[in-house]
């Protein structure tokens, strides 16, 4: 007898509803002034209604697949998405200075969005072995590869936000036994990267060679201090003149102006000082901007995307009725600043419902990764929710001017078909994992 399928429609009613109200902010954010309710092939919500389509049927098809192909299919789908990145690198599409699409007919395909899910798999499949303990540098460096190759092809493609998002599995790895040193690595290496941007380089490196020789001086008597003190001031001293020079050298001019503006730096004022202080990689105007870049004002997109918001008030224009959505007047609403709509539209009220039903999509899917009897669902459950909590927390972190413009999509309301396919995948495979788990207790009683 063919047993019942044990889905969690709580959280399958909350993706529908995400879905739907992201559809409806895509027509929203995409359609004239007066232009009347129709569906539209042609424009972004209509084709975004197609992706809801195929996204439904591959959701169909991975209900009705056995879970253990998830669990015996893992390192070949991974290998296959790194295959296709890599080919990508040769022969992809560029879209505002990023090569990461290629592209079929009127649609595009975005590989990295798909890595996100064969990297969970492949992750999943290496700390879900029997016998593999997330313990020892070599498991460590394994797991740590696994994630970092992707991202290293996805960076390549000069797709940086698409990049960052593969950090998020850090927390997959405390989760598994991750030391606690390696957040306070993390939070490290990130203070002096704000440091670096805002101070010159060379002062960073004397405080911290004042800070070592304190150490030093105090555990004269203890050997192991005295050595990581000077461990920790050589590799920071070359992390510094390495984070110095990408953001001068490397680092494009939007990308870095877009950083100073999260960090409320006066862009021009910036490069005086930078230009004017004793630096190894001198910043000079000349070298980070050019006659079209110069034009731009990088404060631009945010400066819009909280003006829509605010305009929300309380309560909201109402459907369709967003006067700055009319008017154009926040870039890619439709996609990275999708968010700005659900303000203006919504209001503070509905900005802020449409928040607790994210988080708690977000919160079901933690719930329900630890309640797994097996290493590979919960690994698996545990990569959902954080790449899902990433991209939430980023995108709207942009939308009202906390983060950097990094450029990555809301999860089920940004449009893209690429994004909603592959997040679908994600969740719709926990899902089924999760369906087993229930099976299984269920063949008990």
């Amino acid at each position: 007898m063919e047993e019942k399928l044990h889905i969690d429609w709580l959280t399958v009613i909350l993706y529908i509803l995400i879905v739907l109200f992201g559809a409806i902010n895509i027509y929203s954010a995409n359609s004239g002034v007066d232009e009347a309710l129709r569906l539209d092939f042609s424009k972004e919500y209509g084709k975004q209604v197609l992706f809801i389509g195929i996204s439904a049927i591959i959701v169909f098809l991975i209900l009705l697949t056995d879970y253990k192909f998830f669990n015996f299919s893992a390192y070949g789908i991974y290998i296959v998405i790194i295959g296709l990145l890599m080919v990508l690198l040769a022969t992809g599409s560029f879209n505002k200075g990023a090569q990461a699409w290629f592209k079929i007919g009127s649609f595009k395909l975005q590989p990295s969005e798909f890595a996100k899910y064969a990297t969970a798999l492949a992750l999943s499949k290496f700390l879900g072995t029997f016998d593999i303990k997330f313990e020892g540098r070599r498991n460590i460096m394994i797991a740590l590869g696994i994630i970092g190759f992707p991202m290293l092809l996805t960076l390549l493609q000069n797709d940086t936000g698409s990049a960052l998002v593969f950090t998020c599995f850090i927390l997959v790895l405390f989760r598994e036994g991750l030391s606690g040193w390696w957040l306070v690595l993390v939070m490290y290496m990130v203070t002096l990267f704000v440091l670096t941007i805002l101070l010159p380089s060379i002062s960073i490196i004397i405080s911290i060679a004042v800070l070592s020789v304190l150490i030093v001086y105090l555990a004269r008597k203890k050997q192991q201090l005295f050595w990581l003190a000077i461990i920790v001031f050589v590799s920071s001293s070359i992390y510094i003149l390495s984070l110095d020079y990408v953001f001068a050298r490397i680092l494009k001019p939007h990308q870095q102006q877009r950083i100073l503006v999260t960090l409320n730096q006066d862009v021009d004022e910036y490069y005086v000082k930078k230009s004017q202080s004793f630096s190894i990689f001198k910043f000079k105007k000349a070298e980070v901007t050019d006659k079209k870049e110069s034009k731009r004002d990088y404060s631009y997109n945010v400066r819009q995307s909280k003006i829509s918001i605010g305009a929300g008030r309380w309560l909201g224009n109402g459907f369709n009725n967003g006067t700055q959505t009319k008017a154009k007047l926040v870039p890619e609403q439709h996609t990275d600043f999708i968010f700005c709509t659900v303000g203006e539209e919504y209001g503070f009220l509905g900005s802020t419902l449409f928040v607790l039903v994210y988080l708690l999509l977000i919160g079901r899917i933690f719930y329900l990764a630890e309640r797994q009897k097996n290493e590979f669902s919960r690994v698996f459950g545990y990569s959902t929710a954080s790449i899902l909590f990433f991209h939430f927390f980023i995108n709207i972190g942009m939308a009202i001017g906390l983060l950097p413009v990094i450029g990555i999509p809301l999860p089920f309301m940004s449009y893209g078909g690429s994004s909603l396919i592959s997040f679908s995948m994600l969740l719709f495979t926990f899902l089924k994992l999760d369906a087993n788990r229930v099976n299984e207790i269920s063949r008990l009683y």
